[in-house]
């Protein structure tokens, strides 16, 4: 569906406003990371950690300025921007001084992130802006399940092995359909089809 997605918003992006524009690259860049994440797991199983760190510091800059140029309100503007440079700081200090949060889920980078996106994606509804609605919905939606799977995620998180194994992971993989399901009416609503 990602993948669907991708296709289907680039294919519309001429002559469409900046923040379909930058949910076009958005759904390119976690599609590749995605890619990526999937032949890196096949070949070499449980060494794909790392691209966690892309997944959701892409997902913040891009969705940061994505609600940037959404929001009317300067003030709200003001705040998305602040945090957007104290978050990408404090990553970039973090990882600076401790290179081994590199090869495992960091805790701090993916509550930092997926919190303010949904606080984000909670002003828009909250203003009743009706644009990009199905998009933050399934936001909200998708990141409230994900941030508890994913700060979890250094544990093994299997919930029954019989009659066979069912694992946390399944969930965050059926919200992230959920997700792609909103992006996809997103994008009816915006092309008009």
């Amino acid at each position: 569906m990602l993948l669907i997605n991708s296709i289907l918003y680039n294919k519309e992006a001429k002559g469409k406003d900046r923040m379909y524009k930058i949910l076009c690259v958005y759904l390119t860049l976690l599609f590749v990371v995605e890619l990526f994440c999937h032949i890196i797991g096949f070949l070499k199983p449980n060494s794909n950690f790392f691209l966690s760190h892309y997944y959701f510091n892409f997902q913040f800059v891009l969705l940061s300025l994505f609600f940037y140029h959404l929001f009317a309100d300067r003030r709200k503007k003001i705040f998305v921007l602040a945090m957007l440079v104290l978050v990408t700081l404090f990553l970039a200090y973090q990882y600076y001084t401790t290179p081994g949060l590199y090869w495992i889920f960091n805790i701090y980078e993916i509550g930092i992130t997926t919190l303010l996106l949904m606080l984000y994606a909670g002003f828009s509804i909250m203003e009743f802006n009706r644009r990009y609605s199905h998009f933050c919905f399934g936001l909200i939606i998708y990141l409230s399940c994900s941030c508890f799977i994913f700060m979890s995620g250094n544990t093994d998180l299997v919930l029954t092995t019989e009659p066979f194994i069912v694992d946390i992971w399944v969930f965050n993989s059926l919200f992230y359909i959920c997700y792609q399901v909103m992006i996809y009416r997103e994008w009816k609503v915006l092309t008009g089809r």
